[in-house]
């Protein structure tokens, strides 16, 4: 086999992840054996190892890819040279993708395996809350943002958007998640911005938004 460089072979490693997450998020990991985490990645064990030298090394590698996009996005959040309805559209992107790469399985599955990696997360959680709640208290002084409170704002992405990611729900409910997140949205825009805002043209095109993040969530 021929020899891996070291930039594709990190391209390779986060494809590869990607590949884990439905599983692991709604599994958990601590149960998933290499030869189950190499089928699923469909890879056979030999080589899965060309690319990960451990089932710890594949987990940080996914807890890695969760803290990369989540300062990713804050980044984006914080540019103030952004208007605040662009801006809220990205909390409401990376609300969903934090509900599809942490869940609580997960989470109670780094805290008991995998301390170091847990403390790492949530301290990246802790980051993200701290540019959110200043995101939305900027807004609100900015008088484009109802008065509401940041702390449930945040409680209520997490509750709702866990749900709306969760396949078995969305088959009770006989949705897509494409009308499931464009319902939402729409209810959170409707809430949080206030009426003069709501009408402003760049809030108008929610289709590519939302087509836009179910694209992104298909590949993983």
């Amino acid at each position: 086999m021929r020899k891996i460089a070291p930039y594709e072979r990190q391209i390779m490693r986060k494809a590869y992840v990607k590949q884990l997450i439905h599983v692991v998020r709604t599994q958990g990991f601590l149960s998933l054996t290499i030869k189950d985490i190499a089928k699923t990645m469909n890879l056979s064990r030999a080589s899965l190892y060309n690319y990960f030298s451990s089932k710890e090394d594949i987990i940080m590698e996914l807890t890695n890819l969760c803290i990369d996009y989540i300062n990713e996005a804050g980044q984006t959040i914080s540019n103030e040279e952004l208007s605040y309805t662009l801006r809220f559209q990205k909390v409401f992107e990376q609300a969903v993708f934090s509900a599809v790469y942490a869940s609580d399985i997960y989470l109670t599955d780094l805290k008991r395996s995998c301390r170091h990696l847990y403390e790492k997360k949530m301290q990246s959680r802790k980051e993200q809350l701290s540019v959110i709640h200043a995101f939305y208290r900027n807004g609100m002084n900015a008088e484009v943002f109802n008065q509401l409170n940041p702390s449930i704002l945040i409680i209520q992405d997490e509750t709702v958007l866990g749900k709306l990611v969760n396949t078995s729900f969305l088959v009770e409910e006989e949705l897509s998640l494409k009308q499931a997140l464009f319902d939402y949205y729409v209810a959170k825009k409707t809430q949080v911005l206030r009426l003069e805002y709501l009408q402003n043209p760049e809030n108008e095109d929610i289709n590519a938004m939302v087509e836009s993040i179910v694209k992104k969530l298909s590949a993983i």
